[in-house]
């Protein structure tokens, strides 16, 4: 039994369900065995999230794509990542000093948009932590998977409402509308933010 082993299979558990007892049962192996072998069950999560994300193609904004664009691509991009690896929200959340890979990688980013975009660094690192932060904590939260929606006859039924039965038009709005909707309202408010003047105050 390697860390590599405990990691591989720890991705094939999932985070959440990650604990010392699913992986002897899954390793077929004694749980002193599998403590022998971490540290403890928080590393082992800790590292487990780092290699998913190891294996993550950063998305690197497109030559070809507007500024919006290319931030709507990275939003995306983290909602798969995070609906294809329940529990990677929260390390996502807390990327720091503790992880010099995945931080070299987003600074890596952020200098492409800088770049590109001809952004400063401040503006380049504000928008795309904006947009990243908002893009998983979404997609952790509101615009999951499977998530039932209110039924619109059941609204329109609320004889205590004013304002929410006149926005319903009868079409049938999907989690990815929903989301990209959400996502692209951010990425237009964002935009004009790191052009205003103030923000060079922020």
């Amino acid at each position: 039994m390697t860390l590599e082993k405990l990691i591989e299979t720890g991705i094939s558990l999932t985070l959440p369900n990650l604990t010392v007892k699913a992986l002897a049962e899954e390793l077929g192996v004694s749980i002193v065995a599998v403590y022998n072998n971490i540290d403890s069950l928080d590393a082992l999560r800790t590292a487990v999230a780092e290699e998913i994300l190891a294996r993550w193609e950063f998305p690197i904004p497109d030559a070809d794509a507007t500024l919006e664009e290319s931030l709507m691509d990275l939003s995306l991009r983290l909602r798969s990542l995070v609906h294809r690896n329940p529990g990677i929200a929260r390390y996502l959340l807390d990327i720091g000093t503790s992880s010099p890979g995945a931080l070299a990688r987003i600074d890596e980013v952020q200098m492409e948009y800088s770049t590109l975009y001809e952004l400063t660094p401040k503006q380049a690192n504000f928008i795309v932590t904006v947009v990243a932060e908002h893009a998983v904590a979404l997609s952790e939260m509101v615009h999951v998977e499977g998530r039932e929606r209110e039924d619109d006859a059941a609204v329109l039924a609320r004889s205590d409402l004013k304002l929410i039965p006149r926005t319903i038009d009868g079409r049938k709005r999907d989690d990815d509308s929903n989301y990209e909707w959400s996502m692209r309202a951010l990425i237009m408010g964002a935009s004009v933010v790191i052009d205003h003047p103030r923000f060079s105050t922020y």
